[in-house]
């Protein structure tokens, strides 16, 4: 061993919980190595994408990392990745049929930091051509159930005390029908701000603003009202949100005010969210154009177009599904944690 040159590091994190935290990470490694034999076995190919780019998702609530490249003659604005999907959508476009892919994502400002949220976060995403959301969703049932059994010997789990069953298949429900349950309130009868948020305060969600706008206060709804009940006992499969909140997916064909659009919420946690993507190029530029000018309606200032994805979308993307899943999420969900700090090796606050 070296002589030391100086006072100890800070290793109580690691001292005082060494066991749990091995043994966490030890799990941890054993999901992605099933995660990859899930996905081995069923045709896709593994593929990186870059985590530095020249346009970020557009996104009105996402704020992307900022960094600059320098060299003698330019320098040029770039983005540390929210989300490696543009990306995969190119190779979509290129004829790669069965693709994902687990890395690293990055996501700047308020509310990224939490027993949920680290600004530095390992995401599991995958796309089908020719799929939609509901072959997505018996994609995503199977694969935490196998990972599950493969890791833990059980697909029947206790979380935080409580039970959670993994078999296939999960509780489908429209957010319509979860608001309605929870929430008390229809969502069809409240198609405009004022009557939603009326409505809202008259069912005792205070939050709620006279003035906010739709989507405001939908999400103080759900967030306060809604969110804690899903997944509670075995996975929820949140599907068919309004159109407005689904800037990357296709509207359904017999309801256009909604998409074909879900989430996956495991112990009243969000763990994934999946689309049937969008693949015409006129309708996806407008919505990017729409995002943009929310994004300046608010202050922001948005980051460019992705030209080479909107290309790609020109030259011919198939009709296809897709989903970005929280890998930190699931490992605490096979470990038995609620703080996604206990399943990294070094979260935020302390690099």
């Amino acid at each position: 061993m070296a002589k030391s040159l100086g006072p100890a590091p800070d290793f109580d994190r690691f001292s005082a919980r060494a066991g749990r935290l091995r043994k966490n990470l030890e799990t941890r490694a054993r999901t992605l190595s099933a995660v990859r034999r899930f996905f081995e076995g069923r045709g896709f190919l593994e593929v990186e994408t870059p985590l530095l780019v020249s346009a970020a998702g557009q996104e009105p609530h996402l704020t992307p990392f900022e960094t600059e490249y320098r060299d003698p003659r330019r320098r040029l604005r770039r983005y540390l990745t929210t989300s490696p999907e543009y990306a995969m959508k190119r190779l979509l476009a290129a004829g790669f049929e069965r693709v994902y892919q687990v890395c690293k994502s990055f996501r700047n400002g308020d509310g990224e930091r939490g027993p949920q949220h680290n600004p530095e976060f390992t995401i599991l995403e995958w796309y089908r051509a020719f799929a939609s959301y509901e072959d997505i969703a018996q994609d995503t049932e199977q694969m935490v159930s196998a990972v599950a059994q493969e890791v833990l010997g059980a697909i029947r789990l206790l979380h935080r005390n409580r039970p959670v069953d993994l078999t296939p298949p999960w509780e489908r429900i429209t957010v319509q029908d979860a608001v309605l349950r929870h929430a008390r309130i229809d969502l069809a009868a409240h198609p405009d701000a004022p009557s939603l948020c009326r409505s809202a305060r008259e069912n005792g969600f205070s939050a709620v603003a006279p003035d906010d706008a739709w989507e405001v206060a939908f999400f103080k709804v759900f967030l306060d009202g809604v969110e804690p009940h899903l997944g509670r006992g075995r996975p929820t499969i949140l599907m068919d949100y309004p159109a407005s909140m689904a800037a990357l997916a296709r509207r359904k064909a017999d309801a256009p005010g909604l998409a074909e659009r879900f989430e996956v919420y495991i112990a009243g946690v969000e763990l994934a969210n999946a689309f049937s993507e969008l693949n015409d190029p006129r309708e996806q530029r407008a919505r990017f154009l729409a995002e943009q000018a929310e994004r300046r309606a608010h202050g922001g200032a948005p980051p460019p177009l992705d030209d080479r994805f909107l290309s790609a979308m020109e030259a011919g993307i198939p009709p296809a599904g897709g989903i970005a899943l929280g890998v930190d999420r699931l490992v605490t969900l096979l470990t038995d944690e609620d703080d996604i700090r206990d399943v990294m090796a070094f979260p935020f606050d302390e690099i």
